[in-house]
């Protein structure tokens, strides 16, 4: 049994980490303080049905910290299937947070961000990343 139980842990496991992860629209945003609400919009293409119990991740910018972005309400995406998670995005208070807003808000210029952090689908933590290029 305990093999049983080995292999269904093993094959979650690997499955989990098999999850895409693409933003999603930009849901909300405030200024004072600096906070963005995002979907993050997670593919599941295995048979089996996650749901996503938390997440949590630090966003940097050429190397340096701008922010934290995290949820910790379930989200249960179905199997081969696709889901949003809600996401907020708090940005510390530094010069490169004031560019990444103008740029956001219709200003010129571009900036890659990187989301690295971890996902607990299942019960199972999963490390991911995300980069992605804001403007043009």
């Amino acid at each position: 049994m305990a093999g049983i139980a080995g292999v269904y842990l093993w094959n979650l496991s690997r499955a989990a980490g098999y999850l895409q992860y693409y933003p999603g629209n930009i849901t909300g945003f405030s200024l004072i303080p600096p906070v963005i609400t995002v979907d993050l919009v997670v593919q599941n293409t295995s048979n089996i049905t996650f749901t996503i119990n938390s997440l949590a991740a630090n966003v940097t910018s050429d190397g340096t910290q701008i922010g934290n972005i995290s949820d910790f309400t379930p989200v249960v995406i179905p199997a081969n299937s696709q889901g949003a998670v809600p996401l907020t995005l708090r940005l510390l208070p530094i010069g490169i947070v004031n560019d990444i807003i103008s740029i956001i808000t219709g200003g010129v210029g571009s900036r890659t961000i990187l989301i690295k952090g971890t996902v607990n689908a299942n019960g199972v933590q999963q490390p991911f990343e995300l980069p992605f290029k804001v403007g043009l």
